[in-house]
């Protein structure tokens, strides 16, 4: 049994995992080189990209290490590599995977990854750490505070969008066709 002196304050978790995420890994890349990499990747493949990184926030906190293990998405090729000096790691690489995806009629590519920092809430509920309703307001907190860093800069939030979904019930394409950003770019990409 759980006693609360016996126990790490867990209330800000969300919170300082939303600021790591954002701080050292988000805030590197975005937006510039983002932006930089994608037209670079249109330009080779011939393939109109959203100008977003769309980051999945899937409600169980499961994190898959393939996107492309369901049925209508597919793995393509990663944006070039952003190399950097960080942490005494000479040219560290920061890698995204660009994904086709197919829902009903339509087909789009567009560079997907999981938030990493929620497979973490899910190990501390599966160690008994915390609970489910503990994971949960912890996965809200990260998520409401990620998206008030990238509001707070701007033309982060345009490159950047999180997708919280209920992975219990849907697949990451079947949702992703739904958000309106990219309801947009297929209205604006014509068949």
């Amino acid at each position: 049994m759980r006693t609360k002196s016996s126990l790490p304050d867990f209330n800000y978790i969300g919170y300082g995992a939303a600021i790591w995420y954002y701080k050292n890994y988000l805030d590197r890349f975005l937006p510039e080189n983002f932006w930089e990499r994608v037209r670079e990747y249109e330009s080779r493949h011939q393939i109109a990209l959203p100008r977003k990184l769309y980051i999945l926030c899937p409600k169980s906190c499961r994190v898959k290490q393939y996107i492309d293990n369901i049925d209508g998405i597919e793995w393509c090729r990663e944006l070039t590599s952003l190399l950097v000096n960080v942490g005494g790691v000479v040219e560290r690489r920061y890698n995204i995977s660009i994904y086709r995806m197919e829902y009903e009629e339509n087909v789009l590519h567009c560079a997907i990854e999981y938030a990493q920092p929620l497979k973490n809430l899910l190990t501390l509920k599966e160690n008994g750490r915390i609970t489910v309703e503990e994971m949960n307001t912890q996965r809200d907190l990260f998520c409401k505070n990620l998206n008030k860093m990238l509001r707070d800069s701007k033309d982060s939030y345009q490159a950047c969008e999180l997708i919280e979904f209920n992975d219990e019930i849907n697949e990451p394409n079947e949702v992703l066709f739904d958000i309106n950003s990219i309801q947009q770019f297929l209205r604006n990409r014509g068949p």
